[in-house]
């Protein structure tokens, strides 16, 4: 394939891409006004956008922000180091399968809220209950996404790296790693998907402040827009990090699929 086919494709694809985002945006938009003639106590867009503007200019919007981002990042990086180590390890010992696949498949069938209450029953409130929420969240999603991809590798390739002498730590980094690079993109998306959720869940029930409390706090004030401009802000940086982070990087870690 030449260089200009190469760029031919590309610009289709994030063509593609544009096209899908704007008719996803138009849809919803035009879901919303929907509801806003519908129901009769549905904010419109303009007043929720202007709620969201009086939360900036009152220094609510990015006190809280960063606060959030702050939990969810910490609770996403234990997530992944400890997904990650466990994926691999039953990828390649039948006995840690046996000893772990089971807890993760009841881990998968726990909604966030269950999480979000119970940390808030053993944490009470303050900044550990998002953050343990958020990683118990994300956690097995990265796990059974790692493990499966660590099972596909080619059982030879790892025998005859052993047989050649190959330390175990060579062997993982350069025939294990790059043959789960694409389904760790997937698991780190699964996890941000679920882990973001049961951010704004533990906020919502077990902290006094972040994106999950702002909303919660207008909730309680029977002030729509309030909540709604939340809702948008949590809903918009999962789209954005989407579209702008996790989309990127997949197609690079499985470009070589394309070659």
């Amino acid at each position: 394939m030449t260089t200009t086919q190469t760029w031919q494709r590309q610009l289709r694809g994030q063509t593609t891409t544009v096209t899908a985002t704007l008719a996803a945006v138009l849809s919803i938009l035009a879901a919303w006004q929907l509801a806003v003639v519908i129901g009769n106590r549905v904010p419109s867009v303009g007043d929720t956008i202007t709620r969201l503007g009086a939360e900036a200019t009152a220094g609510e919007l990015w006190h809280n922000l960063a606060i959030s981002m702050n939990r969810f990042l910490l609770g996403l990086v234990a997530a992944l180091v400890v997904g990650a180590a466990l994926g691999v390890l039953m990828g390649l010992s039948r006995i840690a399968d046996l000893a772990f696949s089971d807890l993760n498949a009841a881990a998968l069938a726990i909604p966030a809220v269950i999480w979000a209450l119970l940390t808030t029953m053993w944490f009470g409130f303050g900044w550990l209950t998002p953050v343990v929420t958020v990683f118990l969240s994300g956690l097995p999603f990265v796990v059974v996404n790692i493990a499966k991809a660590t099972r596909a590798v080619p059982a030879d390739l790892v025998l005859m790296a052993r047989s050649f002498g190959v330390p175990r730590a060579r062997a993982l980094r350069e025939i294990v790693v790059p043959a789960v690079a694409g389904s760790t993109v997937a698991a780190v998306r699964f996890a941000i998907m679920s882990a973001w959720n049961g951010l704004l869940l533990a906020e919502w029930f077990g902290a006094t402040s972040g994106v999950g409390w702002r909303a919660r706090y207008w909730y309680d004030a029977n002030q729509l827009d309030g909540f709604l401009a939340w809702v948008l802000v949590f809903i918009l940086l999962l789209v954005i990090a989407d579209l702008l982070l996790l989309g990127p990087i997949e197609r690079f870690a499985t470009r070589w699929r394309n070659a």
